[in-house]
């Protein structure tokens, strides 16, 4: 069983809400933890933070290993912890397959949370 994942998004971003959203609502395990960036706690919680461009993307940090992963990365991540979606999830870190699915998470973050665009 995998360890929680506490997830920092923006909650001033259209985008990281609705991912965080869409994560939220599929987490059946409670595997998932979400901190709003703007939550004073959040480097208390997680001081591995610290130093990085927060409004700029999602991050994780996994709990048991506190390692820190964003964007395409961390997209892969969530759905290895939800149940319904953890199959795709772990086709998708295939390689090859990895790379498509990242890009792709991370061209929609950067189109979307660098000007806090509306996502549809």
């Amino acid at each position: 069983m995998p360890s929680q994942l506490l997830v920092a998004y923006d909650a001033e971003c259209p985008f990281c809400c609705s991912v965080a959203d869409w994560a939220r609502g599929n987490d059946k395990s409670g595997l998932l933890v979400f901190f709003p960036i703007q939550n004073n706690e959040l480097l208390r919680m997680a001081p591995e933070l610290g130093g990085l461009r927060l409004q700029e993307t999602i991050y994780g940090i996994d709990a048991s290993t506190r390692e820190v992963v964003s964007g395409g990365r961390l997209w892969l991540m969530l759905m290895r912890r939800l149940s319904g979606w953890r199959w795709i999830g772990y086709m998708l870190s295939i390689p090859g397959l990895s790379v498509i699915s990242q890009s792709i998470f991370n061209r929609q973050n950067t189109k979307h949370c660098k000007g806090k665009a509306e996502w549809r």
